[in-house]
């Protein structure tokens, strides 16, 4: 599903405080796991794409559970989306040629592998920026689904 230009604009996130987005996984139990990203961006249009700087439980939840849910919200811009797919983890050690829902690998950890280089993580605030870099891959999700969770839409299909 491919997003408006709106939505892509956005989800590239290149400043921590430009907008509130979160990532929701759930276990095949119903646990679930959300997680802050800081840093976001959109492959062809329709990839949500997040570092993995040390999501564990995500990882955990995506190996029993590969549906997961991006939140952004910016409210005073009207933004407050739900976009749902299936989700996973593309790592440092897989052949270029995995494909993870019509996306090779090697083309998103080529571009993607060291966020670092792309962002300057210095720019989070301290209490929640990471003692050490060490990304591990990029979280992948596949947008199928889009809703809004504004107070008076809540639930409404966007797309």
């Amino acid at each position: 599903m491919k997003l408006t230009k709106e939505m892509i604009s956005a989800l590239k996130i290149n400043k921590p405080d430009d907008m509130v987005v979160y990532l929701t996984t759930s276990s095949v139990n119903g646990n679930s796991n959300t997680s802050p990203q800081f840093f976001t961006d959109v492959y062809m249009d329709e990839f949500i794409l997040m570092p993995d700087l040390f999501a564990l439980k995500t990882k955990i939840n995506l190996n029993e559970n590969r549906v997961g849910i991006v939140t952004i919200a910016h409210p005073a811009e009207g933004i407050k989306w739900a976009f749902k797919g299936p989700c996973g983890h593309v790592e440092w050690g897989l052949p270029d040629n995995y494909d993870f829902q019509g996306i090779k690998a090697g083309d998103i950890l080529k571009k993607w592998g060291e966020w670092s280089e792309r962002e300057a993580f210095s720019g989070l605030p301290e209490e929640i920026r990471p003692t050490v870099i060490a990304q591990r891959g990029v979280i992948v999700l596949k947008v199928a689904e889009c809703y809004s969770f504004d107070a008076n839409d809540s639930g409404k299909k966007i797309l």
